[in-house]
């Protein structure tokens, strides 16, 4: 049941990402974006069982909702993902500025760190989503993408041995970006299926690492691992679009 829970999670977290972004309103997409931040950061410092959770939530959702706010304006830019690159550095000094301002002896302190930076990557590179429609792929690449996460998360609820578990949620993501890609754009379907294997990979990926924690059978921990991947693919996708179209 957890499980099950989780991958509905992400299916709708990307499908209200996705419904935005073809509503055609920058800030509704940043927006959209920006509560899939905040629900992974609520959970983040419990799925990883950082000792200062609430700090850890206070500096993932800083960053994530500054990188959805500056991607409204990153796509003008030559370099849309530079701000990225700054931020990420803002990033790193909010995470030691939050390791200095806890008591009672700093448990746990490298732990603490890497956890809570770990979160505000995760958290940042969602706002590659607001970038997406901006690229020659399009809302094509919008649907691909949000397709693919639905396909892998399903996917992954499927019974089978776990040394293939991965692989099948793979296929299942690639099918059903391609699928859903080729509806869209008929004539694109090598950029398409590329899109689609390289962001199921990623949401297999994350699948594997975050939802077999023991800390992700909580509810705040449940819905932060569901938003991880797919926050991680907004800027996977952009990228990837931009190589293969």
């Amino acid at each position: 049941m957890t499980a099950v829970l989780g991958a509905l999670a992400s299916v709708a977290l990307a499908a209200l990402i996705a419904v935005a972004a073809w509503t055609a309103t920058p800030l509704l997409l940043a927006a959209a974006v920006g509560l899939a931040v905040l629900v992974l950061a609520l959970g983040w410092g419990s799925l990883l069982d950082l000792p200062a959770p609430r700090g850890s939530a206070v500096v993932i959702s800083v960053i994530g909702l500054a990188g959805a706010g500056v991607a409204l304006k990153a796509d003008e830019m030559t370099r849309p993902l530079a701000p990225f690159a700054a931020l990420m550095a803002l990033a790193v000094l909010l995470a030691f500025t939050h390791e200095l301002l806890r008591r009672h002896g700093r448990p746990h302190l490298v732990e603490s760190v890497t956890g809570t930076l770990s979160g505000q990557v995760v958290a940042l590179i969602g706002g590659g989503w607001v970038l997406l429609p901006s690229t020659k792929l399009g809302l094509t690449a919008v649907a691909t993408v949000a397709a693919s996460v639905l396909g892998a998360r399903l996917s992954a609820l499927l019974p089978v041995p776990a040394r293939v578990a991965g692989w099948v949620a793979l296929a299942g993501g690639l099918v059903a970006g391609t699928f859903a890609g080729v509806m869209v754009a008929p004539a694109r379907v090598v950029p398409v299926a590329l899109l689609s294997l390289g962001v199921s990979s990623v949401v297999a990926g994350f699948d594997r690492l975050l939802l077999r924690l023991p800390t992700a059978r909580g509810v705040a921990g449940l819905l932060s691992a569901a938003a991880a991947p797919v926050l991680a693919v907004g800027t996977v996708s952009y990228v990837l679009t931009r190589l293969v179209y």
